[in-house]
């Protein structure tokens, strides 16, 4: 076990890197999958980085890494699909982290209005028109207008902490 410990940042690139990492997985968060097209091509990737910005209007925000093979088609396209995972979905969250292969293998997306892939079977969807994108350090904040979104909380949420997926009960 890891005990406290305070680095003040900027002195050693490495030590910094390693102190931002266990700090940050000491936070729960959800887990997701974006989805987006590459013309009609369908592109997923999971992603830990979601939050909601505004209810008026509407507004929500996903972060990408800038070196994401999937960033070029996520800029294009002006159109994404956050879709919220459940505990049972968790080897669904590892093949959309796959580096080689088809990540849609074996899941039959819907499609609703903006054409991006919307999974089916997840705790939430939401279909998102981009609003703005800007860099922040080594990612890429896309902020969505969200045009649609389906909900069913009656699963338990997929989190990931300190490294690895984790099971959560709520009451």
């Amino acid at each position: 076990m890891i005990g406290v410990r305070t680095i003040d940042l900027g002195q050693d690139p490495a030590a910094d890197a390693r102190a931002l990492r266990d700090a940050f997985g000491c936070f729960t968060t959800g887990v997701t999958i974006v989805t987006t097209l590459n013309g009609d091509r369908p592109v997923g990737f999971t992603v830990n980085s979601f939050a909601s910005v505004s209810l008026d209007p509407p507004l929500a925000l996903v972060c990408v890494g800038l070196t994401a093979s999937s960033l070029p088609a996520l800029e294009a396209s002006g159109v994404f699909v956050v879709n919220v995972l459940h505990v049972d979905q968790q080897a669904l969250a590892r093949q959309f982290t796959r580096k080689d292969g088809d990540r849609f293998e074996g899941v039959a997306p819907e499609t609703w209005r903006t054409g991006a892939p919307v999974l089916p079977g997840c705790m939430a969807n939401f279909e998102c028109e981009t609003h703005t994108s800007f860099d922040a350090g080594d990612h890429r904040v896309f902020v969505g207008k969200v045009l649609r979104v389906r909900c069913d909380a009656g699963h338990e949420p997929l989190v990931f902490l300190r490294g690895g997926y984790r099971k959560v009960h709520t009451d």
